[in-house]
């Protein structure tokens, strides 16, 4: 049962794919929560809908090949150019001119470059432990080949294409203990691993598992240093899945706000959601106060301001 039931919804075509989306409360500005990939659906963000619904409109969408939304055979369609479009079309099927955009991992990482190439619609930018092209992957990540077949998996050995398809449960399993290191995480590990069984290893593989959008460090940097609007970055210190060097940096080329939580993983709105959730509340105001109320300057300086 969810906490609260959405006001309205749909399905969104791009390029053939069905991309289900979710509208929840009437408020200013439109906040759209984006998921990283396939691995979960729009779900995970239910510790925020309710409470941001509150005041905000806010708008979620299913990634492709989970949830609601279509599992195309097409691997261009997992792609993170084809999910930007498909979020920008999402935006453009419920009439949000501009919208502040709160992105995960990958997601997170999308958030940023939608502000770079479209700066016009949005209005800031919440980044939380982002999947972008700003330091070295962690190394546990990258220690074993993804495509060469193994006898037996072990740890990180089961980020691998054939173990996803010999034993997905055991690989979600494995996964989502290591994104919760904090203690006490039982309900929102078994909610993660449910949510990942809502799709298949096939489907998984053809989104891949590669360099993050756009593809190299350089075009990164510059599209970091293109945004215009104010950044909040969100970086757990024990985060096992994006390096949290990645956030920092994030942070530093966009003069942003940084807010570095000690002891979280990769998940914290789903571990630490109150703390989350007033730090995404009071965000949003910051950047689009309410109608009728003097809009504030800049939100960030030529450095970030960390926060623990």
């Amino acid at each position: 049962m969810r906490a609260r039931q959405p006001d309205d919804s749909g399905t969104v075509r791009v390029d053939g794919v069905g991309i289900h989306y979710e509208v929840y409360g009437s408020g200013e500005p439109t906040v759209y929560l984006m998921m990283p990939d396939t691995i979960v659906p729009s779900e995970a963000w239910k510790a925020q809908v309710p409470f941001l619904a509150r005041s905000f409109r806010v708008v979620v969408s299913d990634p492709p090949g989970n949830g609601g939304s279509d599992a195309p055979e097409d691997e261009d369609a997992y792609s993170g150019r084809s999910l930007m479009d498909q979020q920008w079309a999402v935006l453009d099927a419920i009439g949000a001119e501009r919208a502040v955009l709160v992105g995960l991992c990958s997601g997170a990482g999308h958030a940023v470059l939608m502000a770079a190439e479209a700066p016009d619609r949005v209005l800031g930018v919440c980044s939380i432990n982002p999947g972008l092209m700003l330091s070295e992957p962690l190394a546990h990540k990258v220690r074993y080949d993804y495509d060469e077949p193994r006898e037996s998996y072990e740890g990180w050995q089961k980020m691998n294409r054939h173990y996803w398809v010999a034993d997905w449960p055991g690989f979600a399993e494995f996964f989502f203990t290591e994104m919760f290191p904090e203690p006490h995480s039982t309900k929102q590990f078994e909610d993660c691993v449910e949510w990942a069984l809502q799709t298949t290893p096939e489907t998984m593989v053809r989104a891949g598992y590669g360099p993050a959008y756009p593809g190299s460090e350089a075009a990164t940097v510059a599209a970091c240093e293109a945004v215009r609007c104010p950044v909040l970055v969100i970086v757990g210190t024990l985060d096992r899945c994006q390096h949290p060097a990645r956030g920092i940096r994030l942070a530093a080329l966009t003069g942003g706000d940084l807010v570095v939580i000690e002891g979280a993983g990769h998940l914290p709105q789903a571990r630490d959601p109150v703390k989350v959730n007033l730090l995404l509340r009071d965000f949003v105001r910051r950047v689009a106060p309410a109608p009728g109320s003097a809009r504030p300057g800049a939100l960030a300086s030529s450095a970030p301001r960390s926060h623990e």
